[in-house]
């Protein structure tokens, strides 16, 4: 089900590791020095496995993390990060307010910010979709490192999943040792869009047509969890994928303990 791919003692994954650690710490006000943060680094690098998990609009990727969570596996969910990155009184809602202030619409009269017109604008315009993406991806990134630090060094977790549903295009999979793809016929996720959203079969596709291609998505995971049956297959596909990834992770654990 998982590629033999490893990426635990790579040189990204351990620095992403220093980096959650350094955050958790500044964020709960405590220091470190430098030989407790590489030993820190370490832990989490020899200890912890996080699995990125990604698919386009209406694959069903929402229903593998509900599963995961019943599994108890803990996810973290980067769409509900980027919403709290951009509350009144964030430093990303400030840079976002500053940065498309001049366009009508996007700020409200009580200065909050107009989500549905900020997604629709940038939905059609890339450099403004870059400027969005500079304006919060650092607040994102630095949320997420927070999670996998807390998840790990304090709760103990071997396994944590990284929801985002812009795992490749936004960088994210670099903090992964493993990334999933979920996956389904375009023709039934048109249909599912549709019916969900209540949009045209045309918006439906421009909405996939502007997302990364699914194939450019599955060649980049290291395993695919197809969507095209019942709910009931589903779930048992996440059953195996979990209990591989499981067993994975504790043998890691053992070996590193090992040495």
């Amino acid at each position: 089900i998982v590629c033999d791919r490893s990426a635990w003692h790579s040189a990204r994954f351990l620095t992403a590791a220093a980096a959650s650690v350094a955050g958790a710490l500044a964020s709960s006000g405590g220091a470190a020095s430098p030989l407790v943060l590489c030993s820190l680094s370490f832990l989490v690098g020899s200890r912890l496995r996080v699995v990125g998990l990604t698919g386009g609009i209406a694959v069903g990727k929402s229903s593998v993390s509900e599963r995961l969570r019943e599994l108890n596996i803990p996810v973290i969910d980067a769409d509900q990060i980027s919403h709290s990155v951009l509350k009144k009184g964030k430093p990303a809602h400030t840079k976002v307010l500053r940065a498309f202030a001049g366009h009508p619409g996007v700020v409200t009269q009580d200065g909050d910010i107009n989500r549905r017109e900020l997604r629709n604008l940038v939905f059609s315009d890339k450099r403004l979709n870059r400027v969005l993406k500079g304006c919060t991806h650092p607040a994102i990134r630095s949320e997420m490192l927070r999670q996998i630090a807390r998840l790990s060094l304090w709760e103990g977790h071997p396994l944590v999943v990284l929801d985002s549903p812009l795992l490749f295009e936004s960088g994210s999979a670099a903090l992964c040792s493993r990334t999933l793809v979920v996956h389904c016929d375009e023709d039934k996720q048109v249909a599912r869009l549709m019916r969900r959203d209540g949009c045209s079969e045309v918006e439906a596709r421009g909405a996939l047509s502007a997302q990364m291609p699914q194939k450019a998505k599955m060649a980049r995971a290291d395993a695919c969890i197809p969507n095209d049956g019942t709910m009931e297959q589903l779930r048992e596909r996440v059953d195996d994928v979990c209990r591989s990834l499981l067993d994975e992770s504790r043998g890691h654990v053992l070996r590193a303990w090992r040495g």
